[in-house]
This record gives C-alpha cells, sequence and structure tokens, in this order.
C-alpha cells in the first residue's frame, strides 16, 4: 500500500468552485483508490517557496511514497458533468511510473501559455507552443507546479532546501517549479506530463481557463490592455532599481544571491528575545538586496501602485513612513512633492541608502528622520509584524494624526506565519488596537482616524454587539 500526500499551498482561502471539486476529489480516491492511503498537508503562503518546502519536509517525515503537489486554483470538474471520470487522473499518473510526472494546465492571464517549458540555456526556459503538445505523455523541461505527482525517491538526492525564492522579477526565470525539475533532472531523474490530461485553471469565480476558451480570454486582454499592465507595475520601481545597482555596485545577479544570502542568515540567526535594532544593523548589504528582490516581486509592485495611486496629484501632504527600510514607496511620495518622515533602525544598510538616495537627488529639504507630526498619513508598510513593541509604536504615531487623516497597512495581508522575522502576526490584536484609537477601515489597507465615527472608539463593542 502506498502512502500519497496531497500537498496544496494556500494563498488565504480557497474559492468555493475549487473547494467543491477538491472535496469531490478527495471522495472519489477515498472510495477508488482503496489500494493508497492518503494524507493532506496543506501550508499557507505568502512566498510560495516557504510553503512548498514545509510540505516536502512534512511529507518526509511521515513516511509518504508520493508527494502530489496541487495549487489552490485548479479544477478537475470543468466539463461538470455527473462523471466522475475526471479524477482518475491520478490513477493515470501513478501508472506512468515517472520520477516526476504532471498535467496539463494552461495560465490564468496574460497569453495563456501552456505551464510547461523547455531550456533554452543555462538559465533560461520558455514555454512550450501549441503545436509542441502531443496530446499524450511526453518528456519536458519543466512541469507546472500545480499538478504535479513526484516521487519521494528523488528527495533522497536532491538536498535541502529544495525551493528558494522564485526569481522572476529580477532577470531570471526560476520559479519553484523550474526549481525542483532542474535540480531532479540534475540528479539524472526525468520530467514529465501527460498532456492528454487537462485540468481547468481558475481565471476568477465561474471562468476555468481550459484549452477550449483561453484564445478568447487572450483576445479579452489584448481589446482591454491588460498585458501592458505588468509592465506599468514594474515601470514606477525603475528608478528605485537603479538606484540600488548604483549604491551597491552590484550587478542582478549578485542582489539576487545577496537577497538568498539574507534569507538563510535569518532562518539561522534571528532570535526575538534578541537585540532586533542590532540584528538588522548586522544585516549589512544583504538587507538591502533582499528589499529590491521583495519589491520587484510582481504581487508586491501592483500593491505599492495601488497605494500610489490614493494620492492626488498636485496635492501636498505630510506623512510618517515607519520602519521606511530602502522606502520605494515612501520614496515615489517624497518625489511627488510631500514632505516625509523616514524612521528606523540607525545604522541599518536599507536606511543608509535611503539618506544617500535623499541627499543624491536633493530632496533633503522636504524629510525628517525622526517622529514629529501632526501628519495627514502615516504608512507601517512591511513593518508592524516585525515589531515586538507595536502598541507603544502605534500609539505614538496615531497620537500625532490629524483627525481624518490616514494610516497606510499592508499587514493584514500578510500571511506568512513561517517568517523567523515576523513575531507579531496577531491581526486581531492590531486590528482591535486601532478601533480602540478611533482608527477605523476604510479597506484592507487603509484606514481613517475619527473619533466622531459611531460616537468614537467607546462605541466599538457596543457595536459589535448589535451585528451580532
Amino acid at each position: 500500500m502506498s502512502r500519497i500526500g496531497i500537498g496544496i499551498p494556500l494563498f488565504q482561502s480557497l474559492q468555493p468552485q475549487v473547494a467543491f471539486d477538491y472535496m469531490r476529489m478527495m471522495y472519489h480516491f477515498g472510495r477508488r483508490y482503496q489500494e493508497h492511503e492518503f494524507f493532506l498537508i496543506a501550508r499557507t503562503k505568502s512566498e510560495q517557496f516557504r510553503a512548498r518546502n514545509a510540505i516536502v519536509e512534512t511529507a518526509l517525515r511521515t513516511g509518504m511514497d508520493y508527494l502530489l503537489f496541487l495549487d489552490d486554483d485548479h479544477v478537475f470538474s470543468w466539463q461538470e458533468t455527473c462523471e466522475h471520470s475526471q479524477y482518475d487522473f491520478l490513477k493515470k499518473l501513478l501508472d506512468h511510473k515517472k520520477p516526476i510526472v504532471g498535467c496539463l494546465y494552461y495560465h490564468r492571464a496574460g497569453d495563456y501559455r501552456p505551464v510547461l517549458m523547455k531550456k533554452t540555456g543555462e538559465h533560461q526556459y520558455t514555454f512550450l507552443t501549441d503545436d509542441e503538445i502531443t496530446g499524450g505523455l511526453q518528456e519536458v523541461d519543466v512541469q507546472g507546479g500545480g499538478v504535479m505527482l513526484i516521487d519521494m525517491k528523488i528527495f533522497n538526492k536532491i538536498t535541502p532546501p529544495y525551493f528558494e525564492p522564485e526569481q522572476q522579477s529580477v532577470g531570471k526565470n526560476l520559479g519553484t517549479d523550474i526549481q525542483l525539475c532542474k535540480k531532479a533532472k540534475a540528479e539524472g531523474f526525468s520530467v514529465w506530463c501527460d498532456t492528454s490530461i487537462v485540468v481547468g485553471h481558475l481565471k476568477q469565480e465561474n471562468e476555468v481557463v481550459t484549452h477550449l476558451n483561453r484564445s478568447s480570454f487572450i483576445a479579452d486582454n489584448i481589446m482591454k490592455g491588460h498585458i501592458a499592465d505588468d509592465w506599468m507595475a514594474e515601470n514606477w520601481l525603475k528608478d528605485y532599481r537603479e538606484d540600488v545597482l548604483e549604491y551597491t555596485g552590484l550587478t542582478v545577479d549578485k542582489i539576487v544571491e545577496g537577497a538568498f544570502r539574507y534569507d538563510d542568515i535569518s532562518a539561522k540567526e534571528f532570535s526575538k528575545e534578541g537585540d532586533l535594532e542590532e540584528y538588522y544593523r548586522s544585516r549589512g548589504v544583504s538587507q538591502i538586496c533582499r528589499q529590491m528582490y521583495y519589491h520587484s516581486k510582481k504581487n508586491v509592485a501592483w500593491e505599492g501602485l495601488i497605494i500610489l495611486k490614493q494620492f492626488r496629484q498636485g496635492v501636498r501632504a505630510y506623512g510618517l513612513d515607519f520602519g521606511c527600510g530602502t522606502a520605494p514607496i515612501g520614496f515615489e511620495l517624497l518625489k511627488m512633492g510631500h514632505r516625509m518622515d523616514f524612521v528606523d533602525v540607525e545604522g541599518a544598510a536599507g536606511y543608509e541608502f535611503l539618506k544617500w538616495r535623499v541627499n543624491k537627488d536633493g530632496y533633503h529639504h522636504r524629510v525628517g528622520w525622526k517622529i514629529e507630526g501632526p501628519y495627514d498619513f502615516v504608512l507601517f508598510l512591511d513593518v508592524i509584524e516585525h515589531l515586538g513593541d507595536w502598541e507603544a509604536i502605534l500609539d505614538n504615531a496615531i497620537g500625532r494624526m490629524k483627525e481624518k487623516s490616514v494610516l497606510i497597512t499592508n499587514f493584514f495581508k500578510n500571511m506568512d506565519f513561517r517568517n523567523p522575522e515576523h513575531i507579531s502576526m496577531n491581526h486581531a490584536a492590531v486590528r482591535d488596537f486601532l478601533l480602540s484609537r478611533s482608527v477605523f477601515p476604510k479597506s484592507d489597507m487603509i484606514w481613517m482616524k475619527d473619533d466622531n465615527y459611531m460616537g468614537g472608539a467607546m462605541n466599538v463593542k457596543t457595536e459589535r454587539k448589535k451585528k451580532k
């Protein structure tokens, strides 16, 4: 009897269509695959490589024979028939007896390409074209990690970490699926895809991408101009990245290496009981590398663009960027004409880079380096989770905010509970603290200070009781 782990990295929650499909799949596995034992291994993710590593480590500890990686946005019953034959894909994959084998699915945006790749250079891969899809079992260089069956024997040869931070945003196309396939092939294992099995990819609720409809989605994208949006999301970071390269004197490849080194060291050396300020001062240039790498991620770049669009052109304001680090967003606000106070750990490399950048561009007359106020807005971006004394810091900042000013934070979108530096991840506690200080949510990232809202903070508990 084989032991099969079903590993699912979860972003925040499953869409109902995926949840229903996966429940039917599990039921089918239990009834039709009685020669196997199944174990569900689900891990939340904000950075995919951490979740995938945790899943592999769990599968190794619990003695799995196979690991079936699934993403949280696939649909096997996309044809919406009453039959359950679509869930026989696993038997077909097992029967192939390959080290790594998966199914065919397509990207859910952009050019809706098949998520299969061939190697074209040392660090270069390109997606297969439609005429290269055979409709049967075929060997590939990279199988998409969204539906991938792995013989656990390969992890006897591959050394950890099995997955590392993706490098797509800084010049190399090395996502987690590419990394694993590359490492497996280097140890003599082959990678395959049964392209006769087509799996749906949820574009959004009730829109599942398959080979039958992807051409219409491509046409829609071209008409709407969405393909160009990726360029818009990254373009606002152009000056920031150029300044990082100038300041550090490093190439993009070295920036990536520095970012990885930062992650490796933090996993070994970070201690929340230690001197946190001294720890962040000790990170050196790798801190700048990690921040450039992180802010260049597509979803993070988009988040920054969304924040910047909240500020109207021509309206000057006074803001605080607390825990600013290299401050790509805060610096853009400075360039827009706003006055800024930047506060972080003195001597930390990211903070020193920001000071250099302010002086280089001649903005020192509109910049302060300590908390003053009163502020029209305050930024707490990628910082609350790092603070042991977050209550005192937030209380100080809120006390310096004007009435109807805004607090902008991405803290409540952060689900990376595995990062050792994230020592304050109690979302409910922070939310209750903000409410108790008359700071109320306008969206998931924007909060407004309003002492008169619902009669002030004293009415928060009463309002909750009414809702119940």
